[in-house]
């Protein structure tokens, strides 16, 4: 078992199992998806059909790979590293991957779903996955018991849901989570984590394996129950590597807890943006719409699109570079072009946050400008995050949700139309 307990070799093993299993159990999932009919058909749904973006039907249950390649990849460490908080882990991905799977196929309501995870996080919580400090962060240090339990089910459930809405588009959600995974991952390493580094990783290489399918155009969806899980991994990752950055002579808490603030950004970000923007229309921020950042980012790159050929310019055959290679393959798309621009975004954040961890805060070491450094580092990092979301996206979701609505109420009056004009067919008759 002193091979178990090699780090780089842990994680590499679960790493390539995980991506391994869910790279083989995905095509018997959407084969299975479409004999059971276990899809998420466009036109099913009327109230719904005006926001999905694909135009046939798609298996939905590629949460279920990602869930076997990471369970299998990482039991032997789960089974070698047993204890309560683990176990309890352990039995809260499980409970919501079972909801997930349930709301796939029946639409739970969302009070429901919201109380199942709250339950998850409180659990985790009590048996000490919960954040116990802020470790200054604007002037907040030790926080009483009862608001490590209040901000850690606030977190747990916060990220759940924001990985959850943010999953529209093909390679988005798994792809934020594949990036951030690793760097997690990378960063318990750093803390001398090992089973919560093997976690991440394989984490990591089961997403790996379910992208292979799911990058646009994809051939299956994540569905609740992989979105739910993702969330929820990535909110117990994140709140190990603050637990675990303060128990090695080198560690740095304020450091990794930027980091950690880092790798949340984006997903929270869309998540706070369109409530607002809903909000701001008149309606709920719960109801479904088509203002998230990535629906933007493709409405943007349609208008361009249109502009381009409007102009009707050609460019004379030119020998094809790796550039062109990359517009090809990667560029080819709308779906493509804004899922990969907000991986960059998500790059570009969490690549300053570690140099903001590396050179900036050791400037701060005194008692006297101690809190300075990591209070500028989390403004420093939504300034920017907001310096990169700045094309007109706010101004967009709000055009866009008026005419998704306007939309909406004329399907509405025509349905009506169409029902009156029946029930006259049937009196006539």
């Amino acid at each position: 078992m002193n091979i178990l307990n090699n780090v780089y070799l842990s994680i590499s093993l679960a790493f390539a199992i995980a991506f391994v299993l869910a790279w083989l159990v995905i095509p018997v999932i959407i084969n299975y998806s479409k004999r059971l009919n276990m899809v998420d058909d466009p036109e099913a749904d009327k109230d719904e059909t005006f926001r999905k973006m694909h135009k046939v039907p798609i298996p939905t249950m590629g949460g279920v790979a990602i869930f076997i390649g990471f369970v299998l990849s990482t039991s032997l460490w789960t089974i070698l590293h047993v204890n309560p908080t683990i176990v309890t882990m352990v039995i809260g991905l499980a409970v919501l991957f079972a909801m997930g799977i349930y709301d796939d196929r029946h639409n739970l309501p969302p009070k429901i779903k919201f109380l199942v995870q709250f339950a998850v996080a409180l659990l985790i919580a009590y048996f000490g996955l919960r954040i116990n400090s802020l470790v200054g962060l604007f002037g907040v240090h030790e926080l009483p018991v009862w608001v490590q339990y209040a901000f850690t089910v606030f977190l747990v459930v916060g990220l759940t849901n924001a990985f959850n809405l943010i999953d529209g588009i093909d390679g988005l959600a798994g792809g934020l989570a594949f990036i951030n995974s690793l760097v997690l991952g990378t960063l318990l390493i750093i803390n001398e984590n090992l089973y919560f580094s093997v976690l991440a990783f394989g984490f990591a290489g089961a997403l790996l394996g379910f992208l292979r399918f799911n990058f646009n155009p994809a051939k299956i969806f994540m569905g609740d129950t992989g979105s739910l899980v993702i969330g929820f991994m990535m909110a117990t990752l994140g709140i190990a590597v603050i637990l675990s950055s303060d128990m090695t002579p080198d560690g740095n808490l304020a450091g990794m807890t930027i980091i950690v603030f880092g790798t949340m950004l984006v997903p929270v970000y869309d998540t706070l943006r369109v409530f607002l923007t809903r909000i701001l229309s008149g309606n709920s921020p719960f109801k479904a719409d088509k203002t998230h950042v990535h629906h933007i980012l493709i409405e943007i790159e349609e208008e361009s699109k249109t502009l381009k050929n409007k102009d009707g310019s050609k460019k004379a055959k030119e020998k094809k570079t790796f550039t062109d290679w990359i517009k090809i393959n990667l560029w080819n798309s709308n779906h493509k072009k804004a899922a990969i621009s907000l991986y960059i975004a998500d790059i570009i954040i969490i690549g300053v946050a570690i140099v903001l961890y590396q050179f900036f805060l050791p400037l701060f070491n005194t008692e006297s400008n101690k809190l300075l450094g990591p209070n500028f580092s989390i403004l420093f990092l939504v300034m920017l995050l907001l310096l990169l979301m700045s094309n007109n996206l706010f101004g967009k979701g709000l055009s866009i949700f008026k005419k998704e609505k306007e939309k909406a109420e004329k399907e509405s009056v025509k349905l009506i139309e169409e029902n009156r004009f029946l029930d006259r067919s049937d009196d006539e008759m």
